[in-house]
């Protein structure tokens, strides 16, 4: 599953986004470009890192394998903190300060974790995560963090592979947030079908 491991990192290209002038500083990189929206997400390029083709069945839960693949850098609930205290327009503008202050190359670690949240009347979700090696994610946190005037836990860097009960997955806020889900380490070997 996880042939990526020591291959070469993958670096953020700097294009146009939302509205915004990035720079091309590598030209030979994967074109990773952030998504804001209702939060902020780089989407990892298939060519780079192709999206799992089949489900599997880890602890007899049966988990279908995501159709695409991304980071997210800013989820739902702090995006909402940063558009109720600056508003939308400075919060595009502070969000893509803080994104271009950091290169966005991250590492694959082949360590997969299968993670469980109830929802409120609806069952149960669950995902099976690789942990990625992302240094951009403390520094950018921090800076967020200074504009709010308050430290931010860092969520911890992943891209979640395979999903049951919530087709975009579930959201991992911070490390005591990843503890709390965590309901055990996954083998790659079981994530060969």
């Amino acid at each position: 599953m996880c042939a990526a491991a020591g291959a070469p990192a993958v670096t953020a290209v700097k294009q146009r986004v939302a509205g915004f002038a990035r720079r091309s500083d590598i030209a030979h990189t994967p074109r990773m470009r952030p998504v804001v929206d209702s939060t902020l997400i780089l989407p990892v390029p298939p060519g780079q890192w192709s999206p799992p083709t089949t489900a599997v069945s880890v602890g007899g839960i049966h988990l279908d394998p995501k159709r695409e693949l991304h980071i997210t850098l800013i989820g739902g609930e702090l995006m909402r903190e940063l558009r109720a205290t600056f508003g939308d327009s400075r919060t595009r503008t502070a969000v893509t300060t803080a994104y271009d202050e950091h290169d966005w190359h991250f590492d694959r670690t082949c360590h997969y974790l299968l993670l469980r949240k109830p929802i409120a009347g609806r069952g149960v979700a669950h995902s099976i995560i690789e942990r990625i090696e992302l240094p951009a994610m403390a520094p950018f946190h921090h800076r967020l963090g200074v504009l709010l005037g308050r430290e931010l836990p860092v969520p911890p860097p992943h891209v979640t592979l395979f999903v049951a009960g919530r087709p975009r997955g579930i959201g991992v806020a911070s490390d005591a947030a990843l503890r709390a889900l965590q309901v055990r380490a996954v083998a790659a070997a079981e994530l060969s079908g």
